[in-house]
């Protein structure tokens, strides 16, 4: 199924093409697009015209910026604040409630010893467990802030929460461009929802993000890491012109 850019009009490759993530690129202009079906037929769109999702007039009246962005001595820093109490207190009263429930099952079996004893003590458990989780995540949301931070060499996304970082790094080597991936299915819990493909493998942002500012990101890198790169070009040139030149004085001489 032919698929055909919509603003220079070129055949985009099956390559360039990822239906799960509802993305296209176009290497004749290089642009990025979201692409939805349309019965038999794949539509190509720039990512400005796709409509943002709906949200409630509270949270949209206080809503914070999606993120910030800086370049500074060949760094290109990313920061995603902390989204507040407007997505935050949402996981935040559920996983209290839950965990409560967990505390009183967990006491009542062990005074009551019914016949399924064991099995409702692993339920308990198992039920504490996760509302944990689902309250550190909810604190996340809430104070939590990430940074991406994309140097020529290497890529460190990074989360601080209440003074505790933790980070995951990736090799920029020979990394030229990046890919936007973003869920189609919506949950509660969109720390994992969006972020970048790099290589092969997917690096989350931990902030839920719209699609024109996924592709407004993903251009942001791509632009940072072809300057980069062609920065490192022009100098692998000037470097080989001024050993040739050496070599050239001294056959002279």
């Amino acid at each position: 199924m032919e698929l055909k850019c919509p603003e220079c009009g070129a055949a985009i490759a099956e390559a360039d093409l990822n239906l799960k993530a509802g993305i296209a690129v176009c290497r004749a202009c290089d642009k990025m697009f979201v692409v939805t079906r349309r019965g038999e037929e794949l539509v190509a769109a720039p990512a400005d015209t796709v409509p943002r999702r709906a949200e409630p007039e509270k949270e949209s009246a206080g809503k914070r910026a999606s993120f910030t962005a800086s370049e500074a001595d060949g760094v290109l820093t990313i920061t995603f604040p902390p989204k507040g109490f407007g997505q935050g207190w949402r996981l935040l009263s559920v996983a209290v409630f839950a965990i409560l429930f967990a505390v009183v099952l967990a006491r009542d079996v062990l005074i009551r010893r019914p016949p399924a004893f064991y099995l409702l003590l692993v339920g308990a458990v198992l039920l504490g467990a996760t509302s944990l989780v689902m309250f550190l995540g909810g604190l996340y949301v809430t104070f939590g802030e990430g940074t991406v931070t994309l140097s020529r060499a290497e890529g460190v996304f990074r989360r601080r929460l209440f003074g505790f970082t933790w980070s995951e790094r990736v090799s920029l080597e020979r990394v030229t461009r990046v890919q936007p991936f973003r869920m189609r299915q919506r949950v509660r819990m969109e720390l994992f929802t969006c972020g970048l493909v790099i290589g092969e493998r997917r690096y989350t942002f931990f902030s839920d993000l719209g699609d024109a500012e996924m592709f407004q990101v993903a251009d942001m890198v791509n632009g940072f890491l072809k300057r980069v790169n062609a920065e490192d070009f022009a100098k692998a040139i000037a470097v080989e012109e001024e050993g040739a030149s050496r070599k050239d004085a001294k056959a002279q001489e």
